[in-house]
C-alpha cells in the first residue's frame, strides 16, 4: 500500500523564509540532524550577544540564515531575541513556530503559530503551518479547516491545495481529494507532491494508466524523487510491465527508499 506523502518543513522553509532549492525527497516525516559542536553554540552565542541591540527584524534575518543552513535550534535562539525586541511581530512567531515544527517540537510550534494568528490573523502562512502540525496528530479535520482558511486568504498557492488533498484523502473524501490536487496541478504544473498523490488515488482506485502517468510525471519533474520511483515501479507491476517495474524498483533502491530493495530482488528475477 501506497500512502500520501507531503514535505512539511521543505515546504515551511522554501515557500515562506528562505529561497532554498530543494533536495531529495524522503518520507512524510523528516529526520533533521540536531547535534552541533560546543565550540560552535558558543560562536553562535557569542555572535548572540554582541547582536543584543540589534532590532527585531536583524534578529529576523539572522534566523531565515540559520533556518537555510538547517540550524533550527540556533534559529530559535535569534527568534527569542526579536520576539523579545517586538512582542506583535508574527512573522517572528510563525518563523520560531517552524523552527519548532523541524526539532519536532509540536507543542511549541502549535503555540507560536496561534499566536502569529492572533497578532496577524489576516496572514495565510500561519494557518498552512498549524495544519502540519494537526496532520502530525492526526487531526485531519483541523488540518483541512485551516487549509481551507489558508485558501480564502490566498487562493493562488497550489502547497496549500495538495495539504487539504492529503487531508480529503485521510477523511475518504476522494472526489474532493482529486480535486485539490488537480488545482494545485493547474496552479504549478511542477508540483510533484500534488502528481504523486493523485498518482497514489488512482492506484488505490485501481486506475493504474492514470496512475502511471502522475509517477512519470513526478520522476521526470524531479529525478530523485524516489518514492514516486517506487510507486511507478508498484503500478508497472501491475499492469504487467516487468522489465519497466524492475527499474523503477532499481532507481529507488537506488535513491534510498527502504522498501525498495526487496521489491526490487522480487521484480528483477
Amino acid at each position: 500500500m501506497l500512502v500520501f506523502f507531503y514535505n512539511y518543513n521543505a515546504i515551511a522553509i522554501i515557500k515562506f523564509y528562505a529561497k532554498v532549492t530543494q533536495s531529495g525527497r524522503k518520507s512524510a516525516r523528516i529526520a533533521w540532524a540536531s547535534m552541533r559542536h560546543p565550540c560552535l553554540l558558543l560562536i553562535i552565542n557569542c555572535s548572540l550577544l554582541i547582536g543584543c541591540s540589534g532590532s527585531s527584524e536583524a534578529f529576523l534575518e539572522k534566523a531565515k540564515e540559520q533556518l537555510q543552513k538547517g540550524n533550527a535550534k540556533e534559529a530559535v535562539q535569534y527568534l527569542n531575541q526579536a520576539i523579545d525586541k517586538d512582542p506583535a511581530n508574527a512573522k517572528a512567531f510563525n518563523m520560531r513556530g517552524a523552527a519548532y515544527f523541524e526539532l519536532k517540537d509540536y507543542a511549541n510550534a502549535l503555540l507560536d503559530y496561534e499566536q502569529a494568528i492572533k497578532i496577524d490573523p489576516k496572514d495565510y502562512k500561519p494557518y498552512f503551518n498549524r495544519a502540519s502540525v494537526k496532520m502530525e496528530k492526526s487531526d485531519w479535520e483541523g488540518a483541512l479547516n485551516d487549509c481551507t482558511k489558508a485558501a480564502e486568504i490566498q487562493p493562488d498557492t497550489a502547497g496549500i491545495y495538495v495539504k487539504r488533498g492529503i487531508s480529503y484523502a485521510a477523511l475518504l473524501k476522494i472526489p474532493e481529494a482529486i480535486n485539490d490536487f488537480n488545482k494545485a496541478i493547474s496552479l504549478n504544473p511542477k508540483e510533484t507532491n500534488a502528481l504523486y498523490n493523485r498518482g497514489n488515488i488512482y492506484f488505490q482506485t485501481k486506475d493504474f494508466t492514470s496512475a502511471e502517468k502522475d509517477f512519470l510525471a513526478a520522476v521526470r519533474i524531479d529525478s530523485r524523487f524516489a518514492k514516486a520511483f517506487y510507486g511507478l515501479g508498484i503500478v508497472e507491476q501491475q499492469m504487467g510491465k516487468i522489465d519497466e517495474a524492475c527499474m523503477s524498483m532499481k532507481n529507488a533502491n537506488r535513491l534510498g527508499y527502504a522498501d525498495a530493495k526487496t521489491a526490487s530482488d522480487s521484480f528483477c528475477k
